[in-house]
């Protein structure tokens, strides 16, 4: 009776929110970005995620812990990337079904984050628009959509399998990112870019790891459920947010991504 007392009182928890980032203090539009968080999301579990080399940030999230990675994961793009298609990033995190990333270039605009968990997606973010690395992952059947990883929510369960099932599949590897790149070059001239290509683990992906989850995940894992476009739309927009609130029948979503570098002008009335 303990023990399942136990384990009911750890998968009660649903979801936290997990915000990556590589500095000691914020910029003004990063300020904005939390006091959204804490406006809305206040009463949710946090995790500020920094490099080993920052011990102590000069700013305050309510509720909010901090978990260290090796420095190396924020010397660049690609290496970010890489440590979210690694079992010990999501490890870090398995007291809870899901983690909203929320790096600090979002806005969110209301309390949803609960709604969005009972959904039961694996992954979900403002959905891609025609992208070119979608069209060429499958041959017969186009994605439903893909989506971004900078405001997604994520189920912890489904992304550790997904790993582990590719990581065991994998057959070589590289950390030349022009060879994983080739890889893809390879599998696309030679048909197979709509199969299992990579033979190799997650964190080789040559491209953004978001295009990993929403074109190559459901791949090693069939049931891997990825929200439809319509959907992502109503959780999140990114690029042309003035397109995006028209199909969304003129409504915000949840949140946004890179509100400030794709048509600022549009967002500042919702600050």
């Amino acid at each position: 009776y303990f023990l399942l007392y136990k384990n009911m009182g750890k998968q009660s928890k649903k979801v936290a929110i997990v915000v990556p980032f590589h500095k000691k203090v914020l910029s003004q539009e990063e300020k904005i970005s939390v006091n959204h968080l804490i406006k809305f999301l206040g009463d949710f579990d946090k995790f500020l995620v920094l490099p080993e080399s920052i011990k102590k940030v000069y700013f305050r999230i309510p509720q909010m812990k901090i978990i260290h990675f090796p420095n190396e994961y924020f010397t660049s793009v690609p290496k970010y990337c890489e440590m979210l298609n690694t079992k010990m990033f999501y490890n870090k995190f398995t007291d809870y079904e899901y983690i909203l990333i929320y790096q600090l270039d979002v806005l969110v605009f209301s309390n949803q984050l609960l709604k969005w968990c009972n959904k039961d997606y694996d992954f979900i973010g403002a959905p891609f628009f025609n992208s070119m690395i979608g069209k060429l992952s499958f041959k017969e059947q186009k994605p439903t959509t893909g989506e971004n990883g900078g405001f997604s929510l994520r189920r912890i369960s489904s992304f550790l399998k997904v790993i582990d099932t590719a990581e065991k599949l994998a057959t070589r590897n590289s950390i030349n990112p022009l060879i994983r790149k080739l890889w893809f070059l390879i599998a696309v001239l030679t048909n197979q870019s709509h199969k299992i290509w990579l033979n190799a683990p997650p964190k080789d992906y040559p491209f953004n790891e978001d295009g990993f989850w929403s074109y190559e995940a459901p791949k090693y894992y069939q049931k891997f459920k990825i929200a439809p476009f319509k959907e992502a739309l109503r959780f999140s927009f990114e690029r042309f947010p003035r397109k995006c609130f028209r199909l969304n029948m003129n409504q915000l979503p949840f949140g946004c991504h890179a509100w400030k570098k794709y048509d600022y002008s549009f967002w500042k009335a919702f600050l």
